[in-house]
């Protein structure tokens, strides 16, 4: 759970509020939403936002796919002038804001949806010529020592909602590798994928190894 929650100083308009009630009365997933400030410590003193907390069973919450149900899930928007966010914890720790946030809806009976999200994930495949183009620009950058790629789906039940390419970066942060690599990847092994990610980190294993640094 985040630090720093306390009572909301910002009202969402009825509007909102009914809206989000409508969604979450429809579906089966979701228990408990309660609206909360958080505050923040910001260059020039403190700094705050606002988080719609929702609380699922805390069984799923250890269990399921939480990122995919975030990512799935079309809840109404709550954009406003002030910034606003929506998080998931187990509903055992959502139920402790009671004391201070408001609490905006709670389940009384399971809507029909299930909110069955998940996220599967498979290697990454692409042009041999185009990862060969690939590793040819990543030869001047040093600092890069591997790059890895997967493919990740996004599921409803059986139902493909949309798929992903991403690639994972070895590399110092402060090399400032990740956008030439980027660079590089679109205009290769990334070529004809509309949705894609690069980021610094540690490729895992079940990953397509697209670049290894010789040596």
């Amino acid at each position: 759970m985040r630090e720093d929650l306390d009572a909301p100083t910002l009202e969402l308009p009825p509007e909102k509020v009914e809206a989000v009630r409508t969604f979450l009365d429809g579906q089966s997933r979701i228990k408990l939403a309660v609206w909360v400030r958080h505050e923040q410590q910001g260059v020039d003193g403190p700094m705050y936002d606002h988080h719609l907390m929702l609380g699922v069973e805390d069984h799923d919450w250890a269990t399921g796919d939480m990122r995919a149900l975030e990512d799935g899930m079309r809840l109404p928007p709550l954009s406003m002038s002030e910034p606003t966010w929506t998080d998931i914890y187990p509903r055992s720790e959502v139920d402790g804001l009671r004391s201070f946030g408001s609490v905006l809806w709670e389940q009384t009976s399971p809507g029909d949806d299930p909110l069955d999200y998940r996220f599967t994930f498979e290697p990454f495949e692409a042009d041999p010529e185009a990862v060969a183009r690939f590793t040819a620009r990543l030869a001047g950058l040093p600092a890069v020592r591997r790059v890895g790629g997967e493919v990740s789906r996004l599921w409803k039940g059986d139902e493909e909602i949309k798929s992903e390419a991403r690639l994972v970066v070895d590399a110092p942060f402060e090399a400032n590798a990740l956008m030439p690599v980027a660079d590089a990847a679109r205009s290769s092994v990334l070529a004809g994928w509309s949705s894609h990610s690069v980021e610094i980190g540690a490729p895992h294993d079940s990953m397509t190894i697209l670049y290894e640094a010789a040596g």
